[in-house]
């Protein structure tokens, strides 16, 4: 469907879809993915490696692991073919059988510094083993043909398989925008993200839960203050929720995921930011909140 910007005169405006090459493509949305986990895979991650080379060979775009301890395996293609898919499963099967020394090994900051961050990042005393079942997300422009029915059929039977569509548009001023459509995760059983009644306790109409949507729902108000409290380490730091659901710092820089604010506040690799911030009026913690949200559904709007 074409997507296009309604000017105040009743026009409409479209948007040109940017074809660059696989290289450009796969280079740029990579580029973002690692910097804005939570807004392109709507989820907190811990990003270990981009384009590490494996020991049997073979170079994944990303690297990660998730709040349950899961290796994630990111692989971004403009356009995914059968070569292709049965690469990203064998960094599926590679990923099955590593441990925390040899991700500490490919870790971006240095093996030195993989444990202290690990533990971090899970808010443990010890490093937090890995779970024998990882998880492959492909990002790509589109899904296409054969390949595109075998992938589906993966996600149909339960494996721990995630589609993303990701497009890049152009106005005539230049101005660019993503598009990031639908995911498919089939619920895997035992997972955190259920709360033991079959409902995705970080999903609402089949996508997570984001800050605006707790802004629609009432539970949070634009202009309401957050507290991040680390009492083992003596530091507390304050943010707001601005009114288009960002996240605004005391020192005035702007986030639009919680993980992005509770990094940047603390200068940190990684962090769940839904876990991190309690709004300060009920002291309700803002995964609470959004579990809440996942629970009713999505309930309407309520005044100020």
């Amino acid at each position: 469907m074409p997507l296009f910007e309604i000017t105040g005169d009743s026009n409409l405006l479209p948007f040109r879809s940017l074809h660059g090459g696989p290289a450009l493509y796969e280079r740029e949305i990579e580029d973002l993915i690692w910097s804005n986990p939570d807004e392109l895979t709507g989820e907190s991650l811990f990003p270990v490696a981009r384009q590490p080379v494996l020991p049997e060979g073979g170079r994944p775009d990303i690297v990660a692991l998730d709040g349950d301890a899961r290796v994630v395996v990111i692989e971004i293609k403009r356009d995914i073919e059968r070569r292709q898919l049965a690469q990203c499963l064998e960094y599926a099967g590679w990923a099955r059988g590593t441990s925390l020394d040899e991700l500490a090994g490919l870790y971006h900051r240095g093996p030195e510094a993989f444990f202290a961050d690990w533990q971090q990042f899970t808010d443990t005393n010890a490093p937090t083993p890995i779970r024998r079942s990882p998880r492959l997300v492909l990002v790509a422009r589109d899904f296409h043909g054969r390949t595109g029915s075998a992938l589906e059929f993966l996600v149909e039977h339960g494996l721990p398989v995630m589609l993303t569509r990701v497009v890049l548009y152009e106005d005539e001023a230049g101005r660019r925008f993503l598009d990031i459509e639908g995911e498919h995760e089939p619920e895997l059983d035992g997972g955190a993200a259920d709360d033991g009644g079959g409902v995705d306790a970080t999903r609402i109409e089949g996508r997570r839960v984001q800050m605006t949507d707790l802004l629609d729902a009432g539970l949070v108000i634009g202009g309401d203050e957050l507290v991040w409290r680390r009492p083992r380490l003596g530091a507390e730091y304050r943010a707001r929720v601005a009114a288009n659901g960002s996240i605004e710092l005391e020192d005035g820089r702007s986030f639009a995921s919680p993980s992005r604010a509770a990094m940047e506040a603390a200068d940190i690799p990684a962090y769940d930011g839904w876990y991190a911030w309690r709004l300060v009026r009920t002291d309700a913690p803002l995964h609470a909140l959004r579990e809440e949200l996942a629970r009713l559904g999505r309930p309407a709007a309520q005044p100020g």
